[in-house]
C-alpha cells in the first residue's frame, strides 16, 4: 500500500433483502474494533434505513444486475469520488482479532485465494487503489451477457482480469468450512444420514487457529446459522457472538 495521509475505504455491499441493517453495523462495529488505523465505513445499498451512526451511505445505483455481480462496480474509475485505497469486506465475515495488516501488507491488489478447485479468488476480503483497476468494470460491462452466462460470478471475472493478485496470508484469513476444524461426523454425511435429521451436538465447538483474524463463510452455513448452535454437521462456532458483541 501506498503510503499518504487519507484515510482507508472500508467498503461492504448490502443490496436486496438476503441481510439486514445489522450485518453492516455487526461489520462496522468489528472493523471499529479491531482495525487500528483511520479509516471511513461505507455501505454501497439502495436502502440505507437502519444503519449505525458513522456508516456512510453510497446510493446504490439500480444497472439491472444483482447478488455478486454489484461488486464489481466497485471497479468504476470513478467510485464515488473517493480516492486511495479500498478495503472491501463481505457482510458475513466474522472479524474475530485485529486486521492492521489489511492496510499495511504491501501489495497493490489483495485478494484471497479461493479454497476450490476452480481458477477464482474468493473476493470476501479485498484491496486494491480506487480507480486503478477500472478495465475489470469496464470490460464486463462491454460483454456482460457472456460474462454473466459463462462465468460462475464476479470471482472468476476478477480472476480473469488480475490473474497475479497478490493474497492475503492463509494463516490469518480463513474459511470457516474448509480452514477449521469446524465439520464432525464426516462419515455420517458420506452415508448420507444428514437426511435422517441427525446434526453435531451442540456442546462441540468450533476452535480458532491461533494467528486467524478474520473468517470467511461462503455458501451454507451462515454466520447466524453456527452462532448459538450447530448445522447440521457443522459444529456451534461460539466465536462469532464474541465478536458481533457490542463491547
Amino acid at each position: 500500500m501506498e503510503q499518504n495521509s487519507l484515510p482507508v475505504n472500508v467498503v461492504c455491499l448490502k443490496w436486496g433483502t438476503k441481510y439486514p441493517a445489522e450485518y453492516v453495523n455487526r461489520l462496522f462495529r468489528m472493523v471499529r474494533r479491531q482495525l487500528h488505523r483511520p479509516f471511513r465505513f461505507y455501505c454501497m445499498t439502495e436502502d440505507g434505513s437502519g444503519l449505525a451512526e458513522g456508516v456512510e451511505v453510497l446510493p446504490l445505483q439500480e444497472t439491472g444486475l444483482h447478488g455478486w455481480w454489484y461488486k464489481l462496480s466497485l471497479f468504476q474509475a470513478d467510485f464515488y469520488g473517493l480516492q486511495g485505497d479500498m478495503i472491501y469486506l463481505d457482510l458475513d465475515v466474522v472479524i474475530v482479532d485485529e486486521i492492521d495488516f489489511l492496510v499495511d501488507q504491501p501489495g497493490d491488489f489483495l485478494i484471497i485465494r479461493n479454497w476450490s478447485r476452480n481458477l477464482m479468488w474468493n473476493s470476501s476480503v479485498m484491496r486494491f487503489r480506487i480507480g486503478r483497476y477500472a478495465h475489470i468494470w469496464e470490460g464486463f460491462l462491454a460483454d456482460q451477457q457472456r460474462i454473466m452466462q459463462e462465468l460462475n460470478g464476479d470471482q472468476e471475472w476478477i480472476y480473469a482480469c488480475v490473474p497475479n493478485a497478490g493474497n492475503w496470508p492463509a494463516d490469518r484469513v480463513l474459511s470457516y468450512k474448509k480452514s477449521l476444524d469446524s465439520k464432525c461426523w464426516r462419515w455420517a454425511e458420506k452415508l448420507g444420514l444428514g437426511r435422517l435429521g441427525l446434526k453435531a451436538p451442540d456442546s462441540l465447538d468450533t476452535a480458532l487457529p491461533e494467528h486467524a483474524s478474520i473468517i470467511i463463510f461462503h455458501g451454507k452455513p451462515d454466520p447466524e446459522d453456527v452462532a448459538d448452535s450447530a448445522y447440521g454437521f457443522w459444529k456451534r462456532a461460539s466465536f462469532i457472538q464474541d465478536a458481533w458483541s457490542d463491547s
